[in-house]
C-alpha cells in the first residue's frame, strides 16, 4: 500500500493527474465520463459530438465494471447518481472552462488512466 501511495504521490507532483486523483479509480472513471459527456454538448460538429459520446459510454461501461470490482453494493445507482453530479459540476464550470489549462490536466489524466486499464477512447 505504501508504495502504490508513494507511486501517486510522486506523479501528482510531477503534474501528471488533478489533484483529487486519490479518489477510488471508479469515481475517476465516472469523472472522465462526465467530462466527455459535458464537452459532447460544447462541440460544434455531429461527428465529433457522436465520438464523445461513445468515449463516455466507454467510460461508463469501465466505470460499471470498476464498482463492481471495489465490491460497491448497487454499482449502477452508483455510477448514475455520480454520472448525474459530476456532469453538474462540469457544466457549472461553464463554456469557457473547456479552453482552460485545467480542463487539458483532466483530458490528459482522462487519455492516461484509459491507457493504463486498456480502454480505447477516441474523442479526437
Amino acid at each position: 500500500m505504501l508504495r502504490k501511495t508513494s507511486l501517486i504521490c510522486a506523479v501528482w507532483m510531477a503534474g501528471f493527474l488533478p489533484a483529487h486523483a486519490g479518489q477510488p479509480i471508479s469515481e475517476s472513471m465516472i469523472q472522465c465520463g462526465a467530462l466527455y459527456t459535458v464537452a459532447s454538448d460544447r462541440v460544434s460538429t455531429f461527428d465529433r459530438a457522436r465520438r464523445l459520446h461513445a468515449a463516455a459510454q466507454v467510460w461508463a461501461d469501465a466505470a460499471l465494471a470498476q464498482a463492481e470490482n471495489e465490491r460497491r453494493s448497487d454499482t449502477e445507482g452508483y455510477v448514475s447518481h455520480l454520472w448525474g453530479e459530476k456532469c453538474a459540476q462540469w457544466s457549472d464550470k461553464g463554456a469557457l472552462y473547456f479552453f482552460s489549462e485545467d480542463f487539458r490536466d483532466w483530458t490528459s489524466y482522462c487519455r492516461a488512466l484509459a491507457r493504463s486499464r486498456g480502454l480505447h477512447i477516441d474523442p479526437d
